[in-house]
């Protein structure tokens, strides 16, 4: 890894570690910038590195959804959510682009891997269709985007990138529990927001690094 690479690489980490400290802390214009640079510095990684123009623009409408979700109010969290839907979708087409016709869907892992996908948001998504009220279609579109998402990277040659797709599904859900069924008081809402930030931005890293590696493979 070049020195340029590293340094992108090292900043993105360093604030990522560093915004993990100040969670909770009251929205601001601040927060806003320490929360949206840790993506954005990973895509300056991906640009540094040559890695697919998708996997940028995913990573950079990620940064776009940390700004939105950022602030608080009904017009931030539907901008969050459109920003995040773009982002799956990229990274669909990424995984779709990038799909290895060696790749056999029948090996044991991927399938079962596939099957325990489907299970979570068949037992999530109704949960949450009962407590999102208005948000009811948008949260359902949403999972059945991100449920998309994690079953096409089962067709990457890099059992990596299934990884990072599944534990990005794993930071939204909780991030919908904690918004729609966890009252603001309960005792694991706080530990749910850390859960939230630290396995998304480990998602983002992880996916990262493997798209790139990947795509440089090819």
């Amino acid at each position: 890894m070049e020195i340029a690479s590293a340094a992108w690489l090292g900043s993105s980490v360093a604030l990522g570690l560093f915004y993990t400290v100040i969670l909770g802390r009251p929205p601001s214009v601040l927060r806003t910038v320490l929360k949206t640079l840790p993506v954005t510095l990973l895509a300056g990684f991906a640009w540094s590195v040559e890695a697919p123009t998708l996997l940028l623009a995913a990573l950079l409408l990620s940064a776009t959804g940390d700004a939105f979700l950022a602030h608080d109010g009904e017009g931030a969290f539907r901008n969050g959510l459109a920003s995040f839907l773009a982002a799956h979708f990229t990274y669909g087409a990424l995984f779709v682009s990038m799909a290895a016709p060696s790749v056999s869907s029948a090996e044991v892992w991927r399938v079962a891997a596939g099957a325990a996908s489907a299970a979570a948001m068949a037992i999530i998504l109704p949960l949450l269709r009962r407590h999102a009220g208005q948000h009811r279609v948008a949260v359902s579109v949403y999972g059945l985007v991100i449920l998309g998402m994690a079953l096409l990277a089962l067709f990457v040659q890099a059992p990596t990138v299934f990884l990072g797709a599944a534990v990005f599904m794993s930071s939204d859900a909780v991030l919908a529990l904690r918004r729609f069924v966890l009252k603001p008081d309960h005792a694991m809402s706080r530990v749910a927001s850390y859960y939230v930030w630290i396995s998304y931005y480990g998602a983002q890293c992880i996916l990262t690094l493997a798209l790139a590696r990947s795509a440089a493979s090819l």
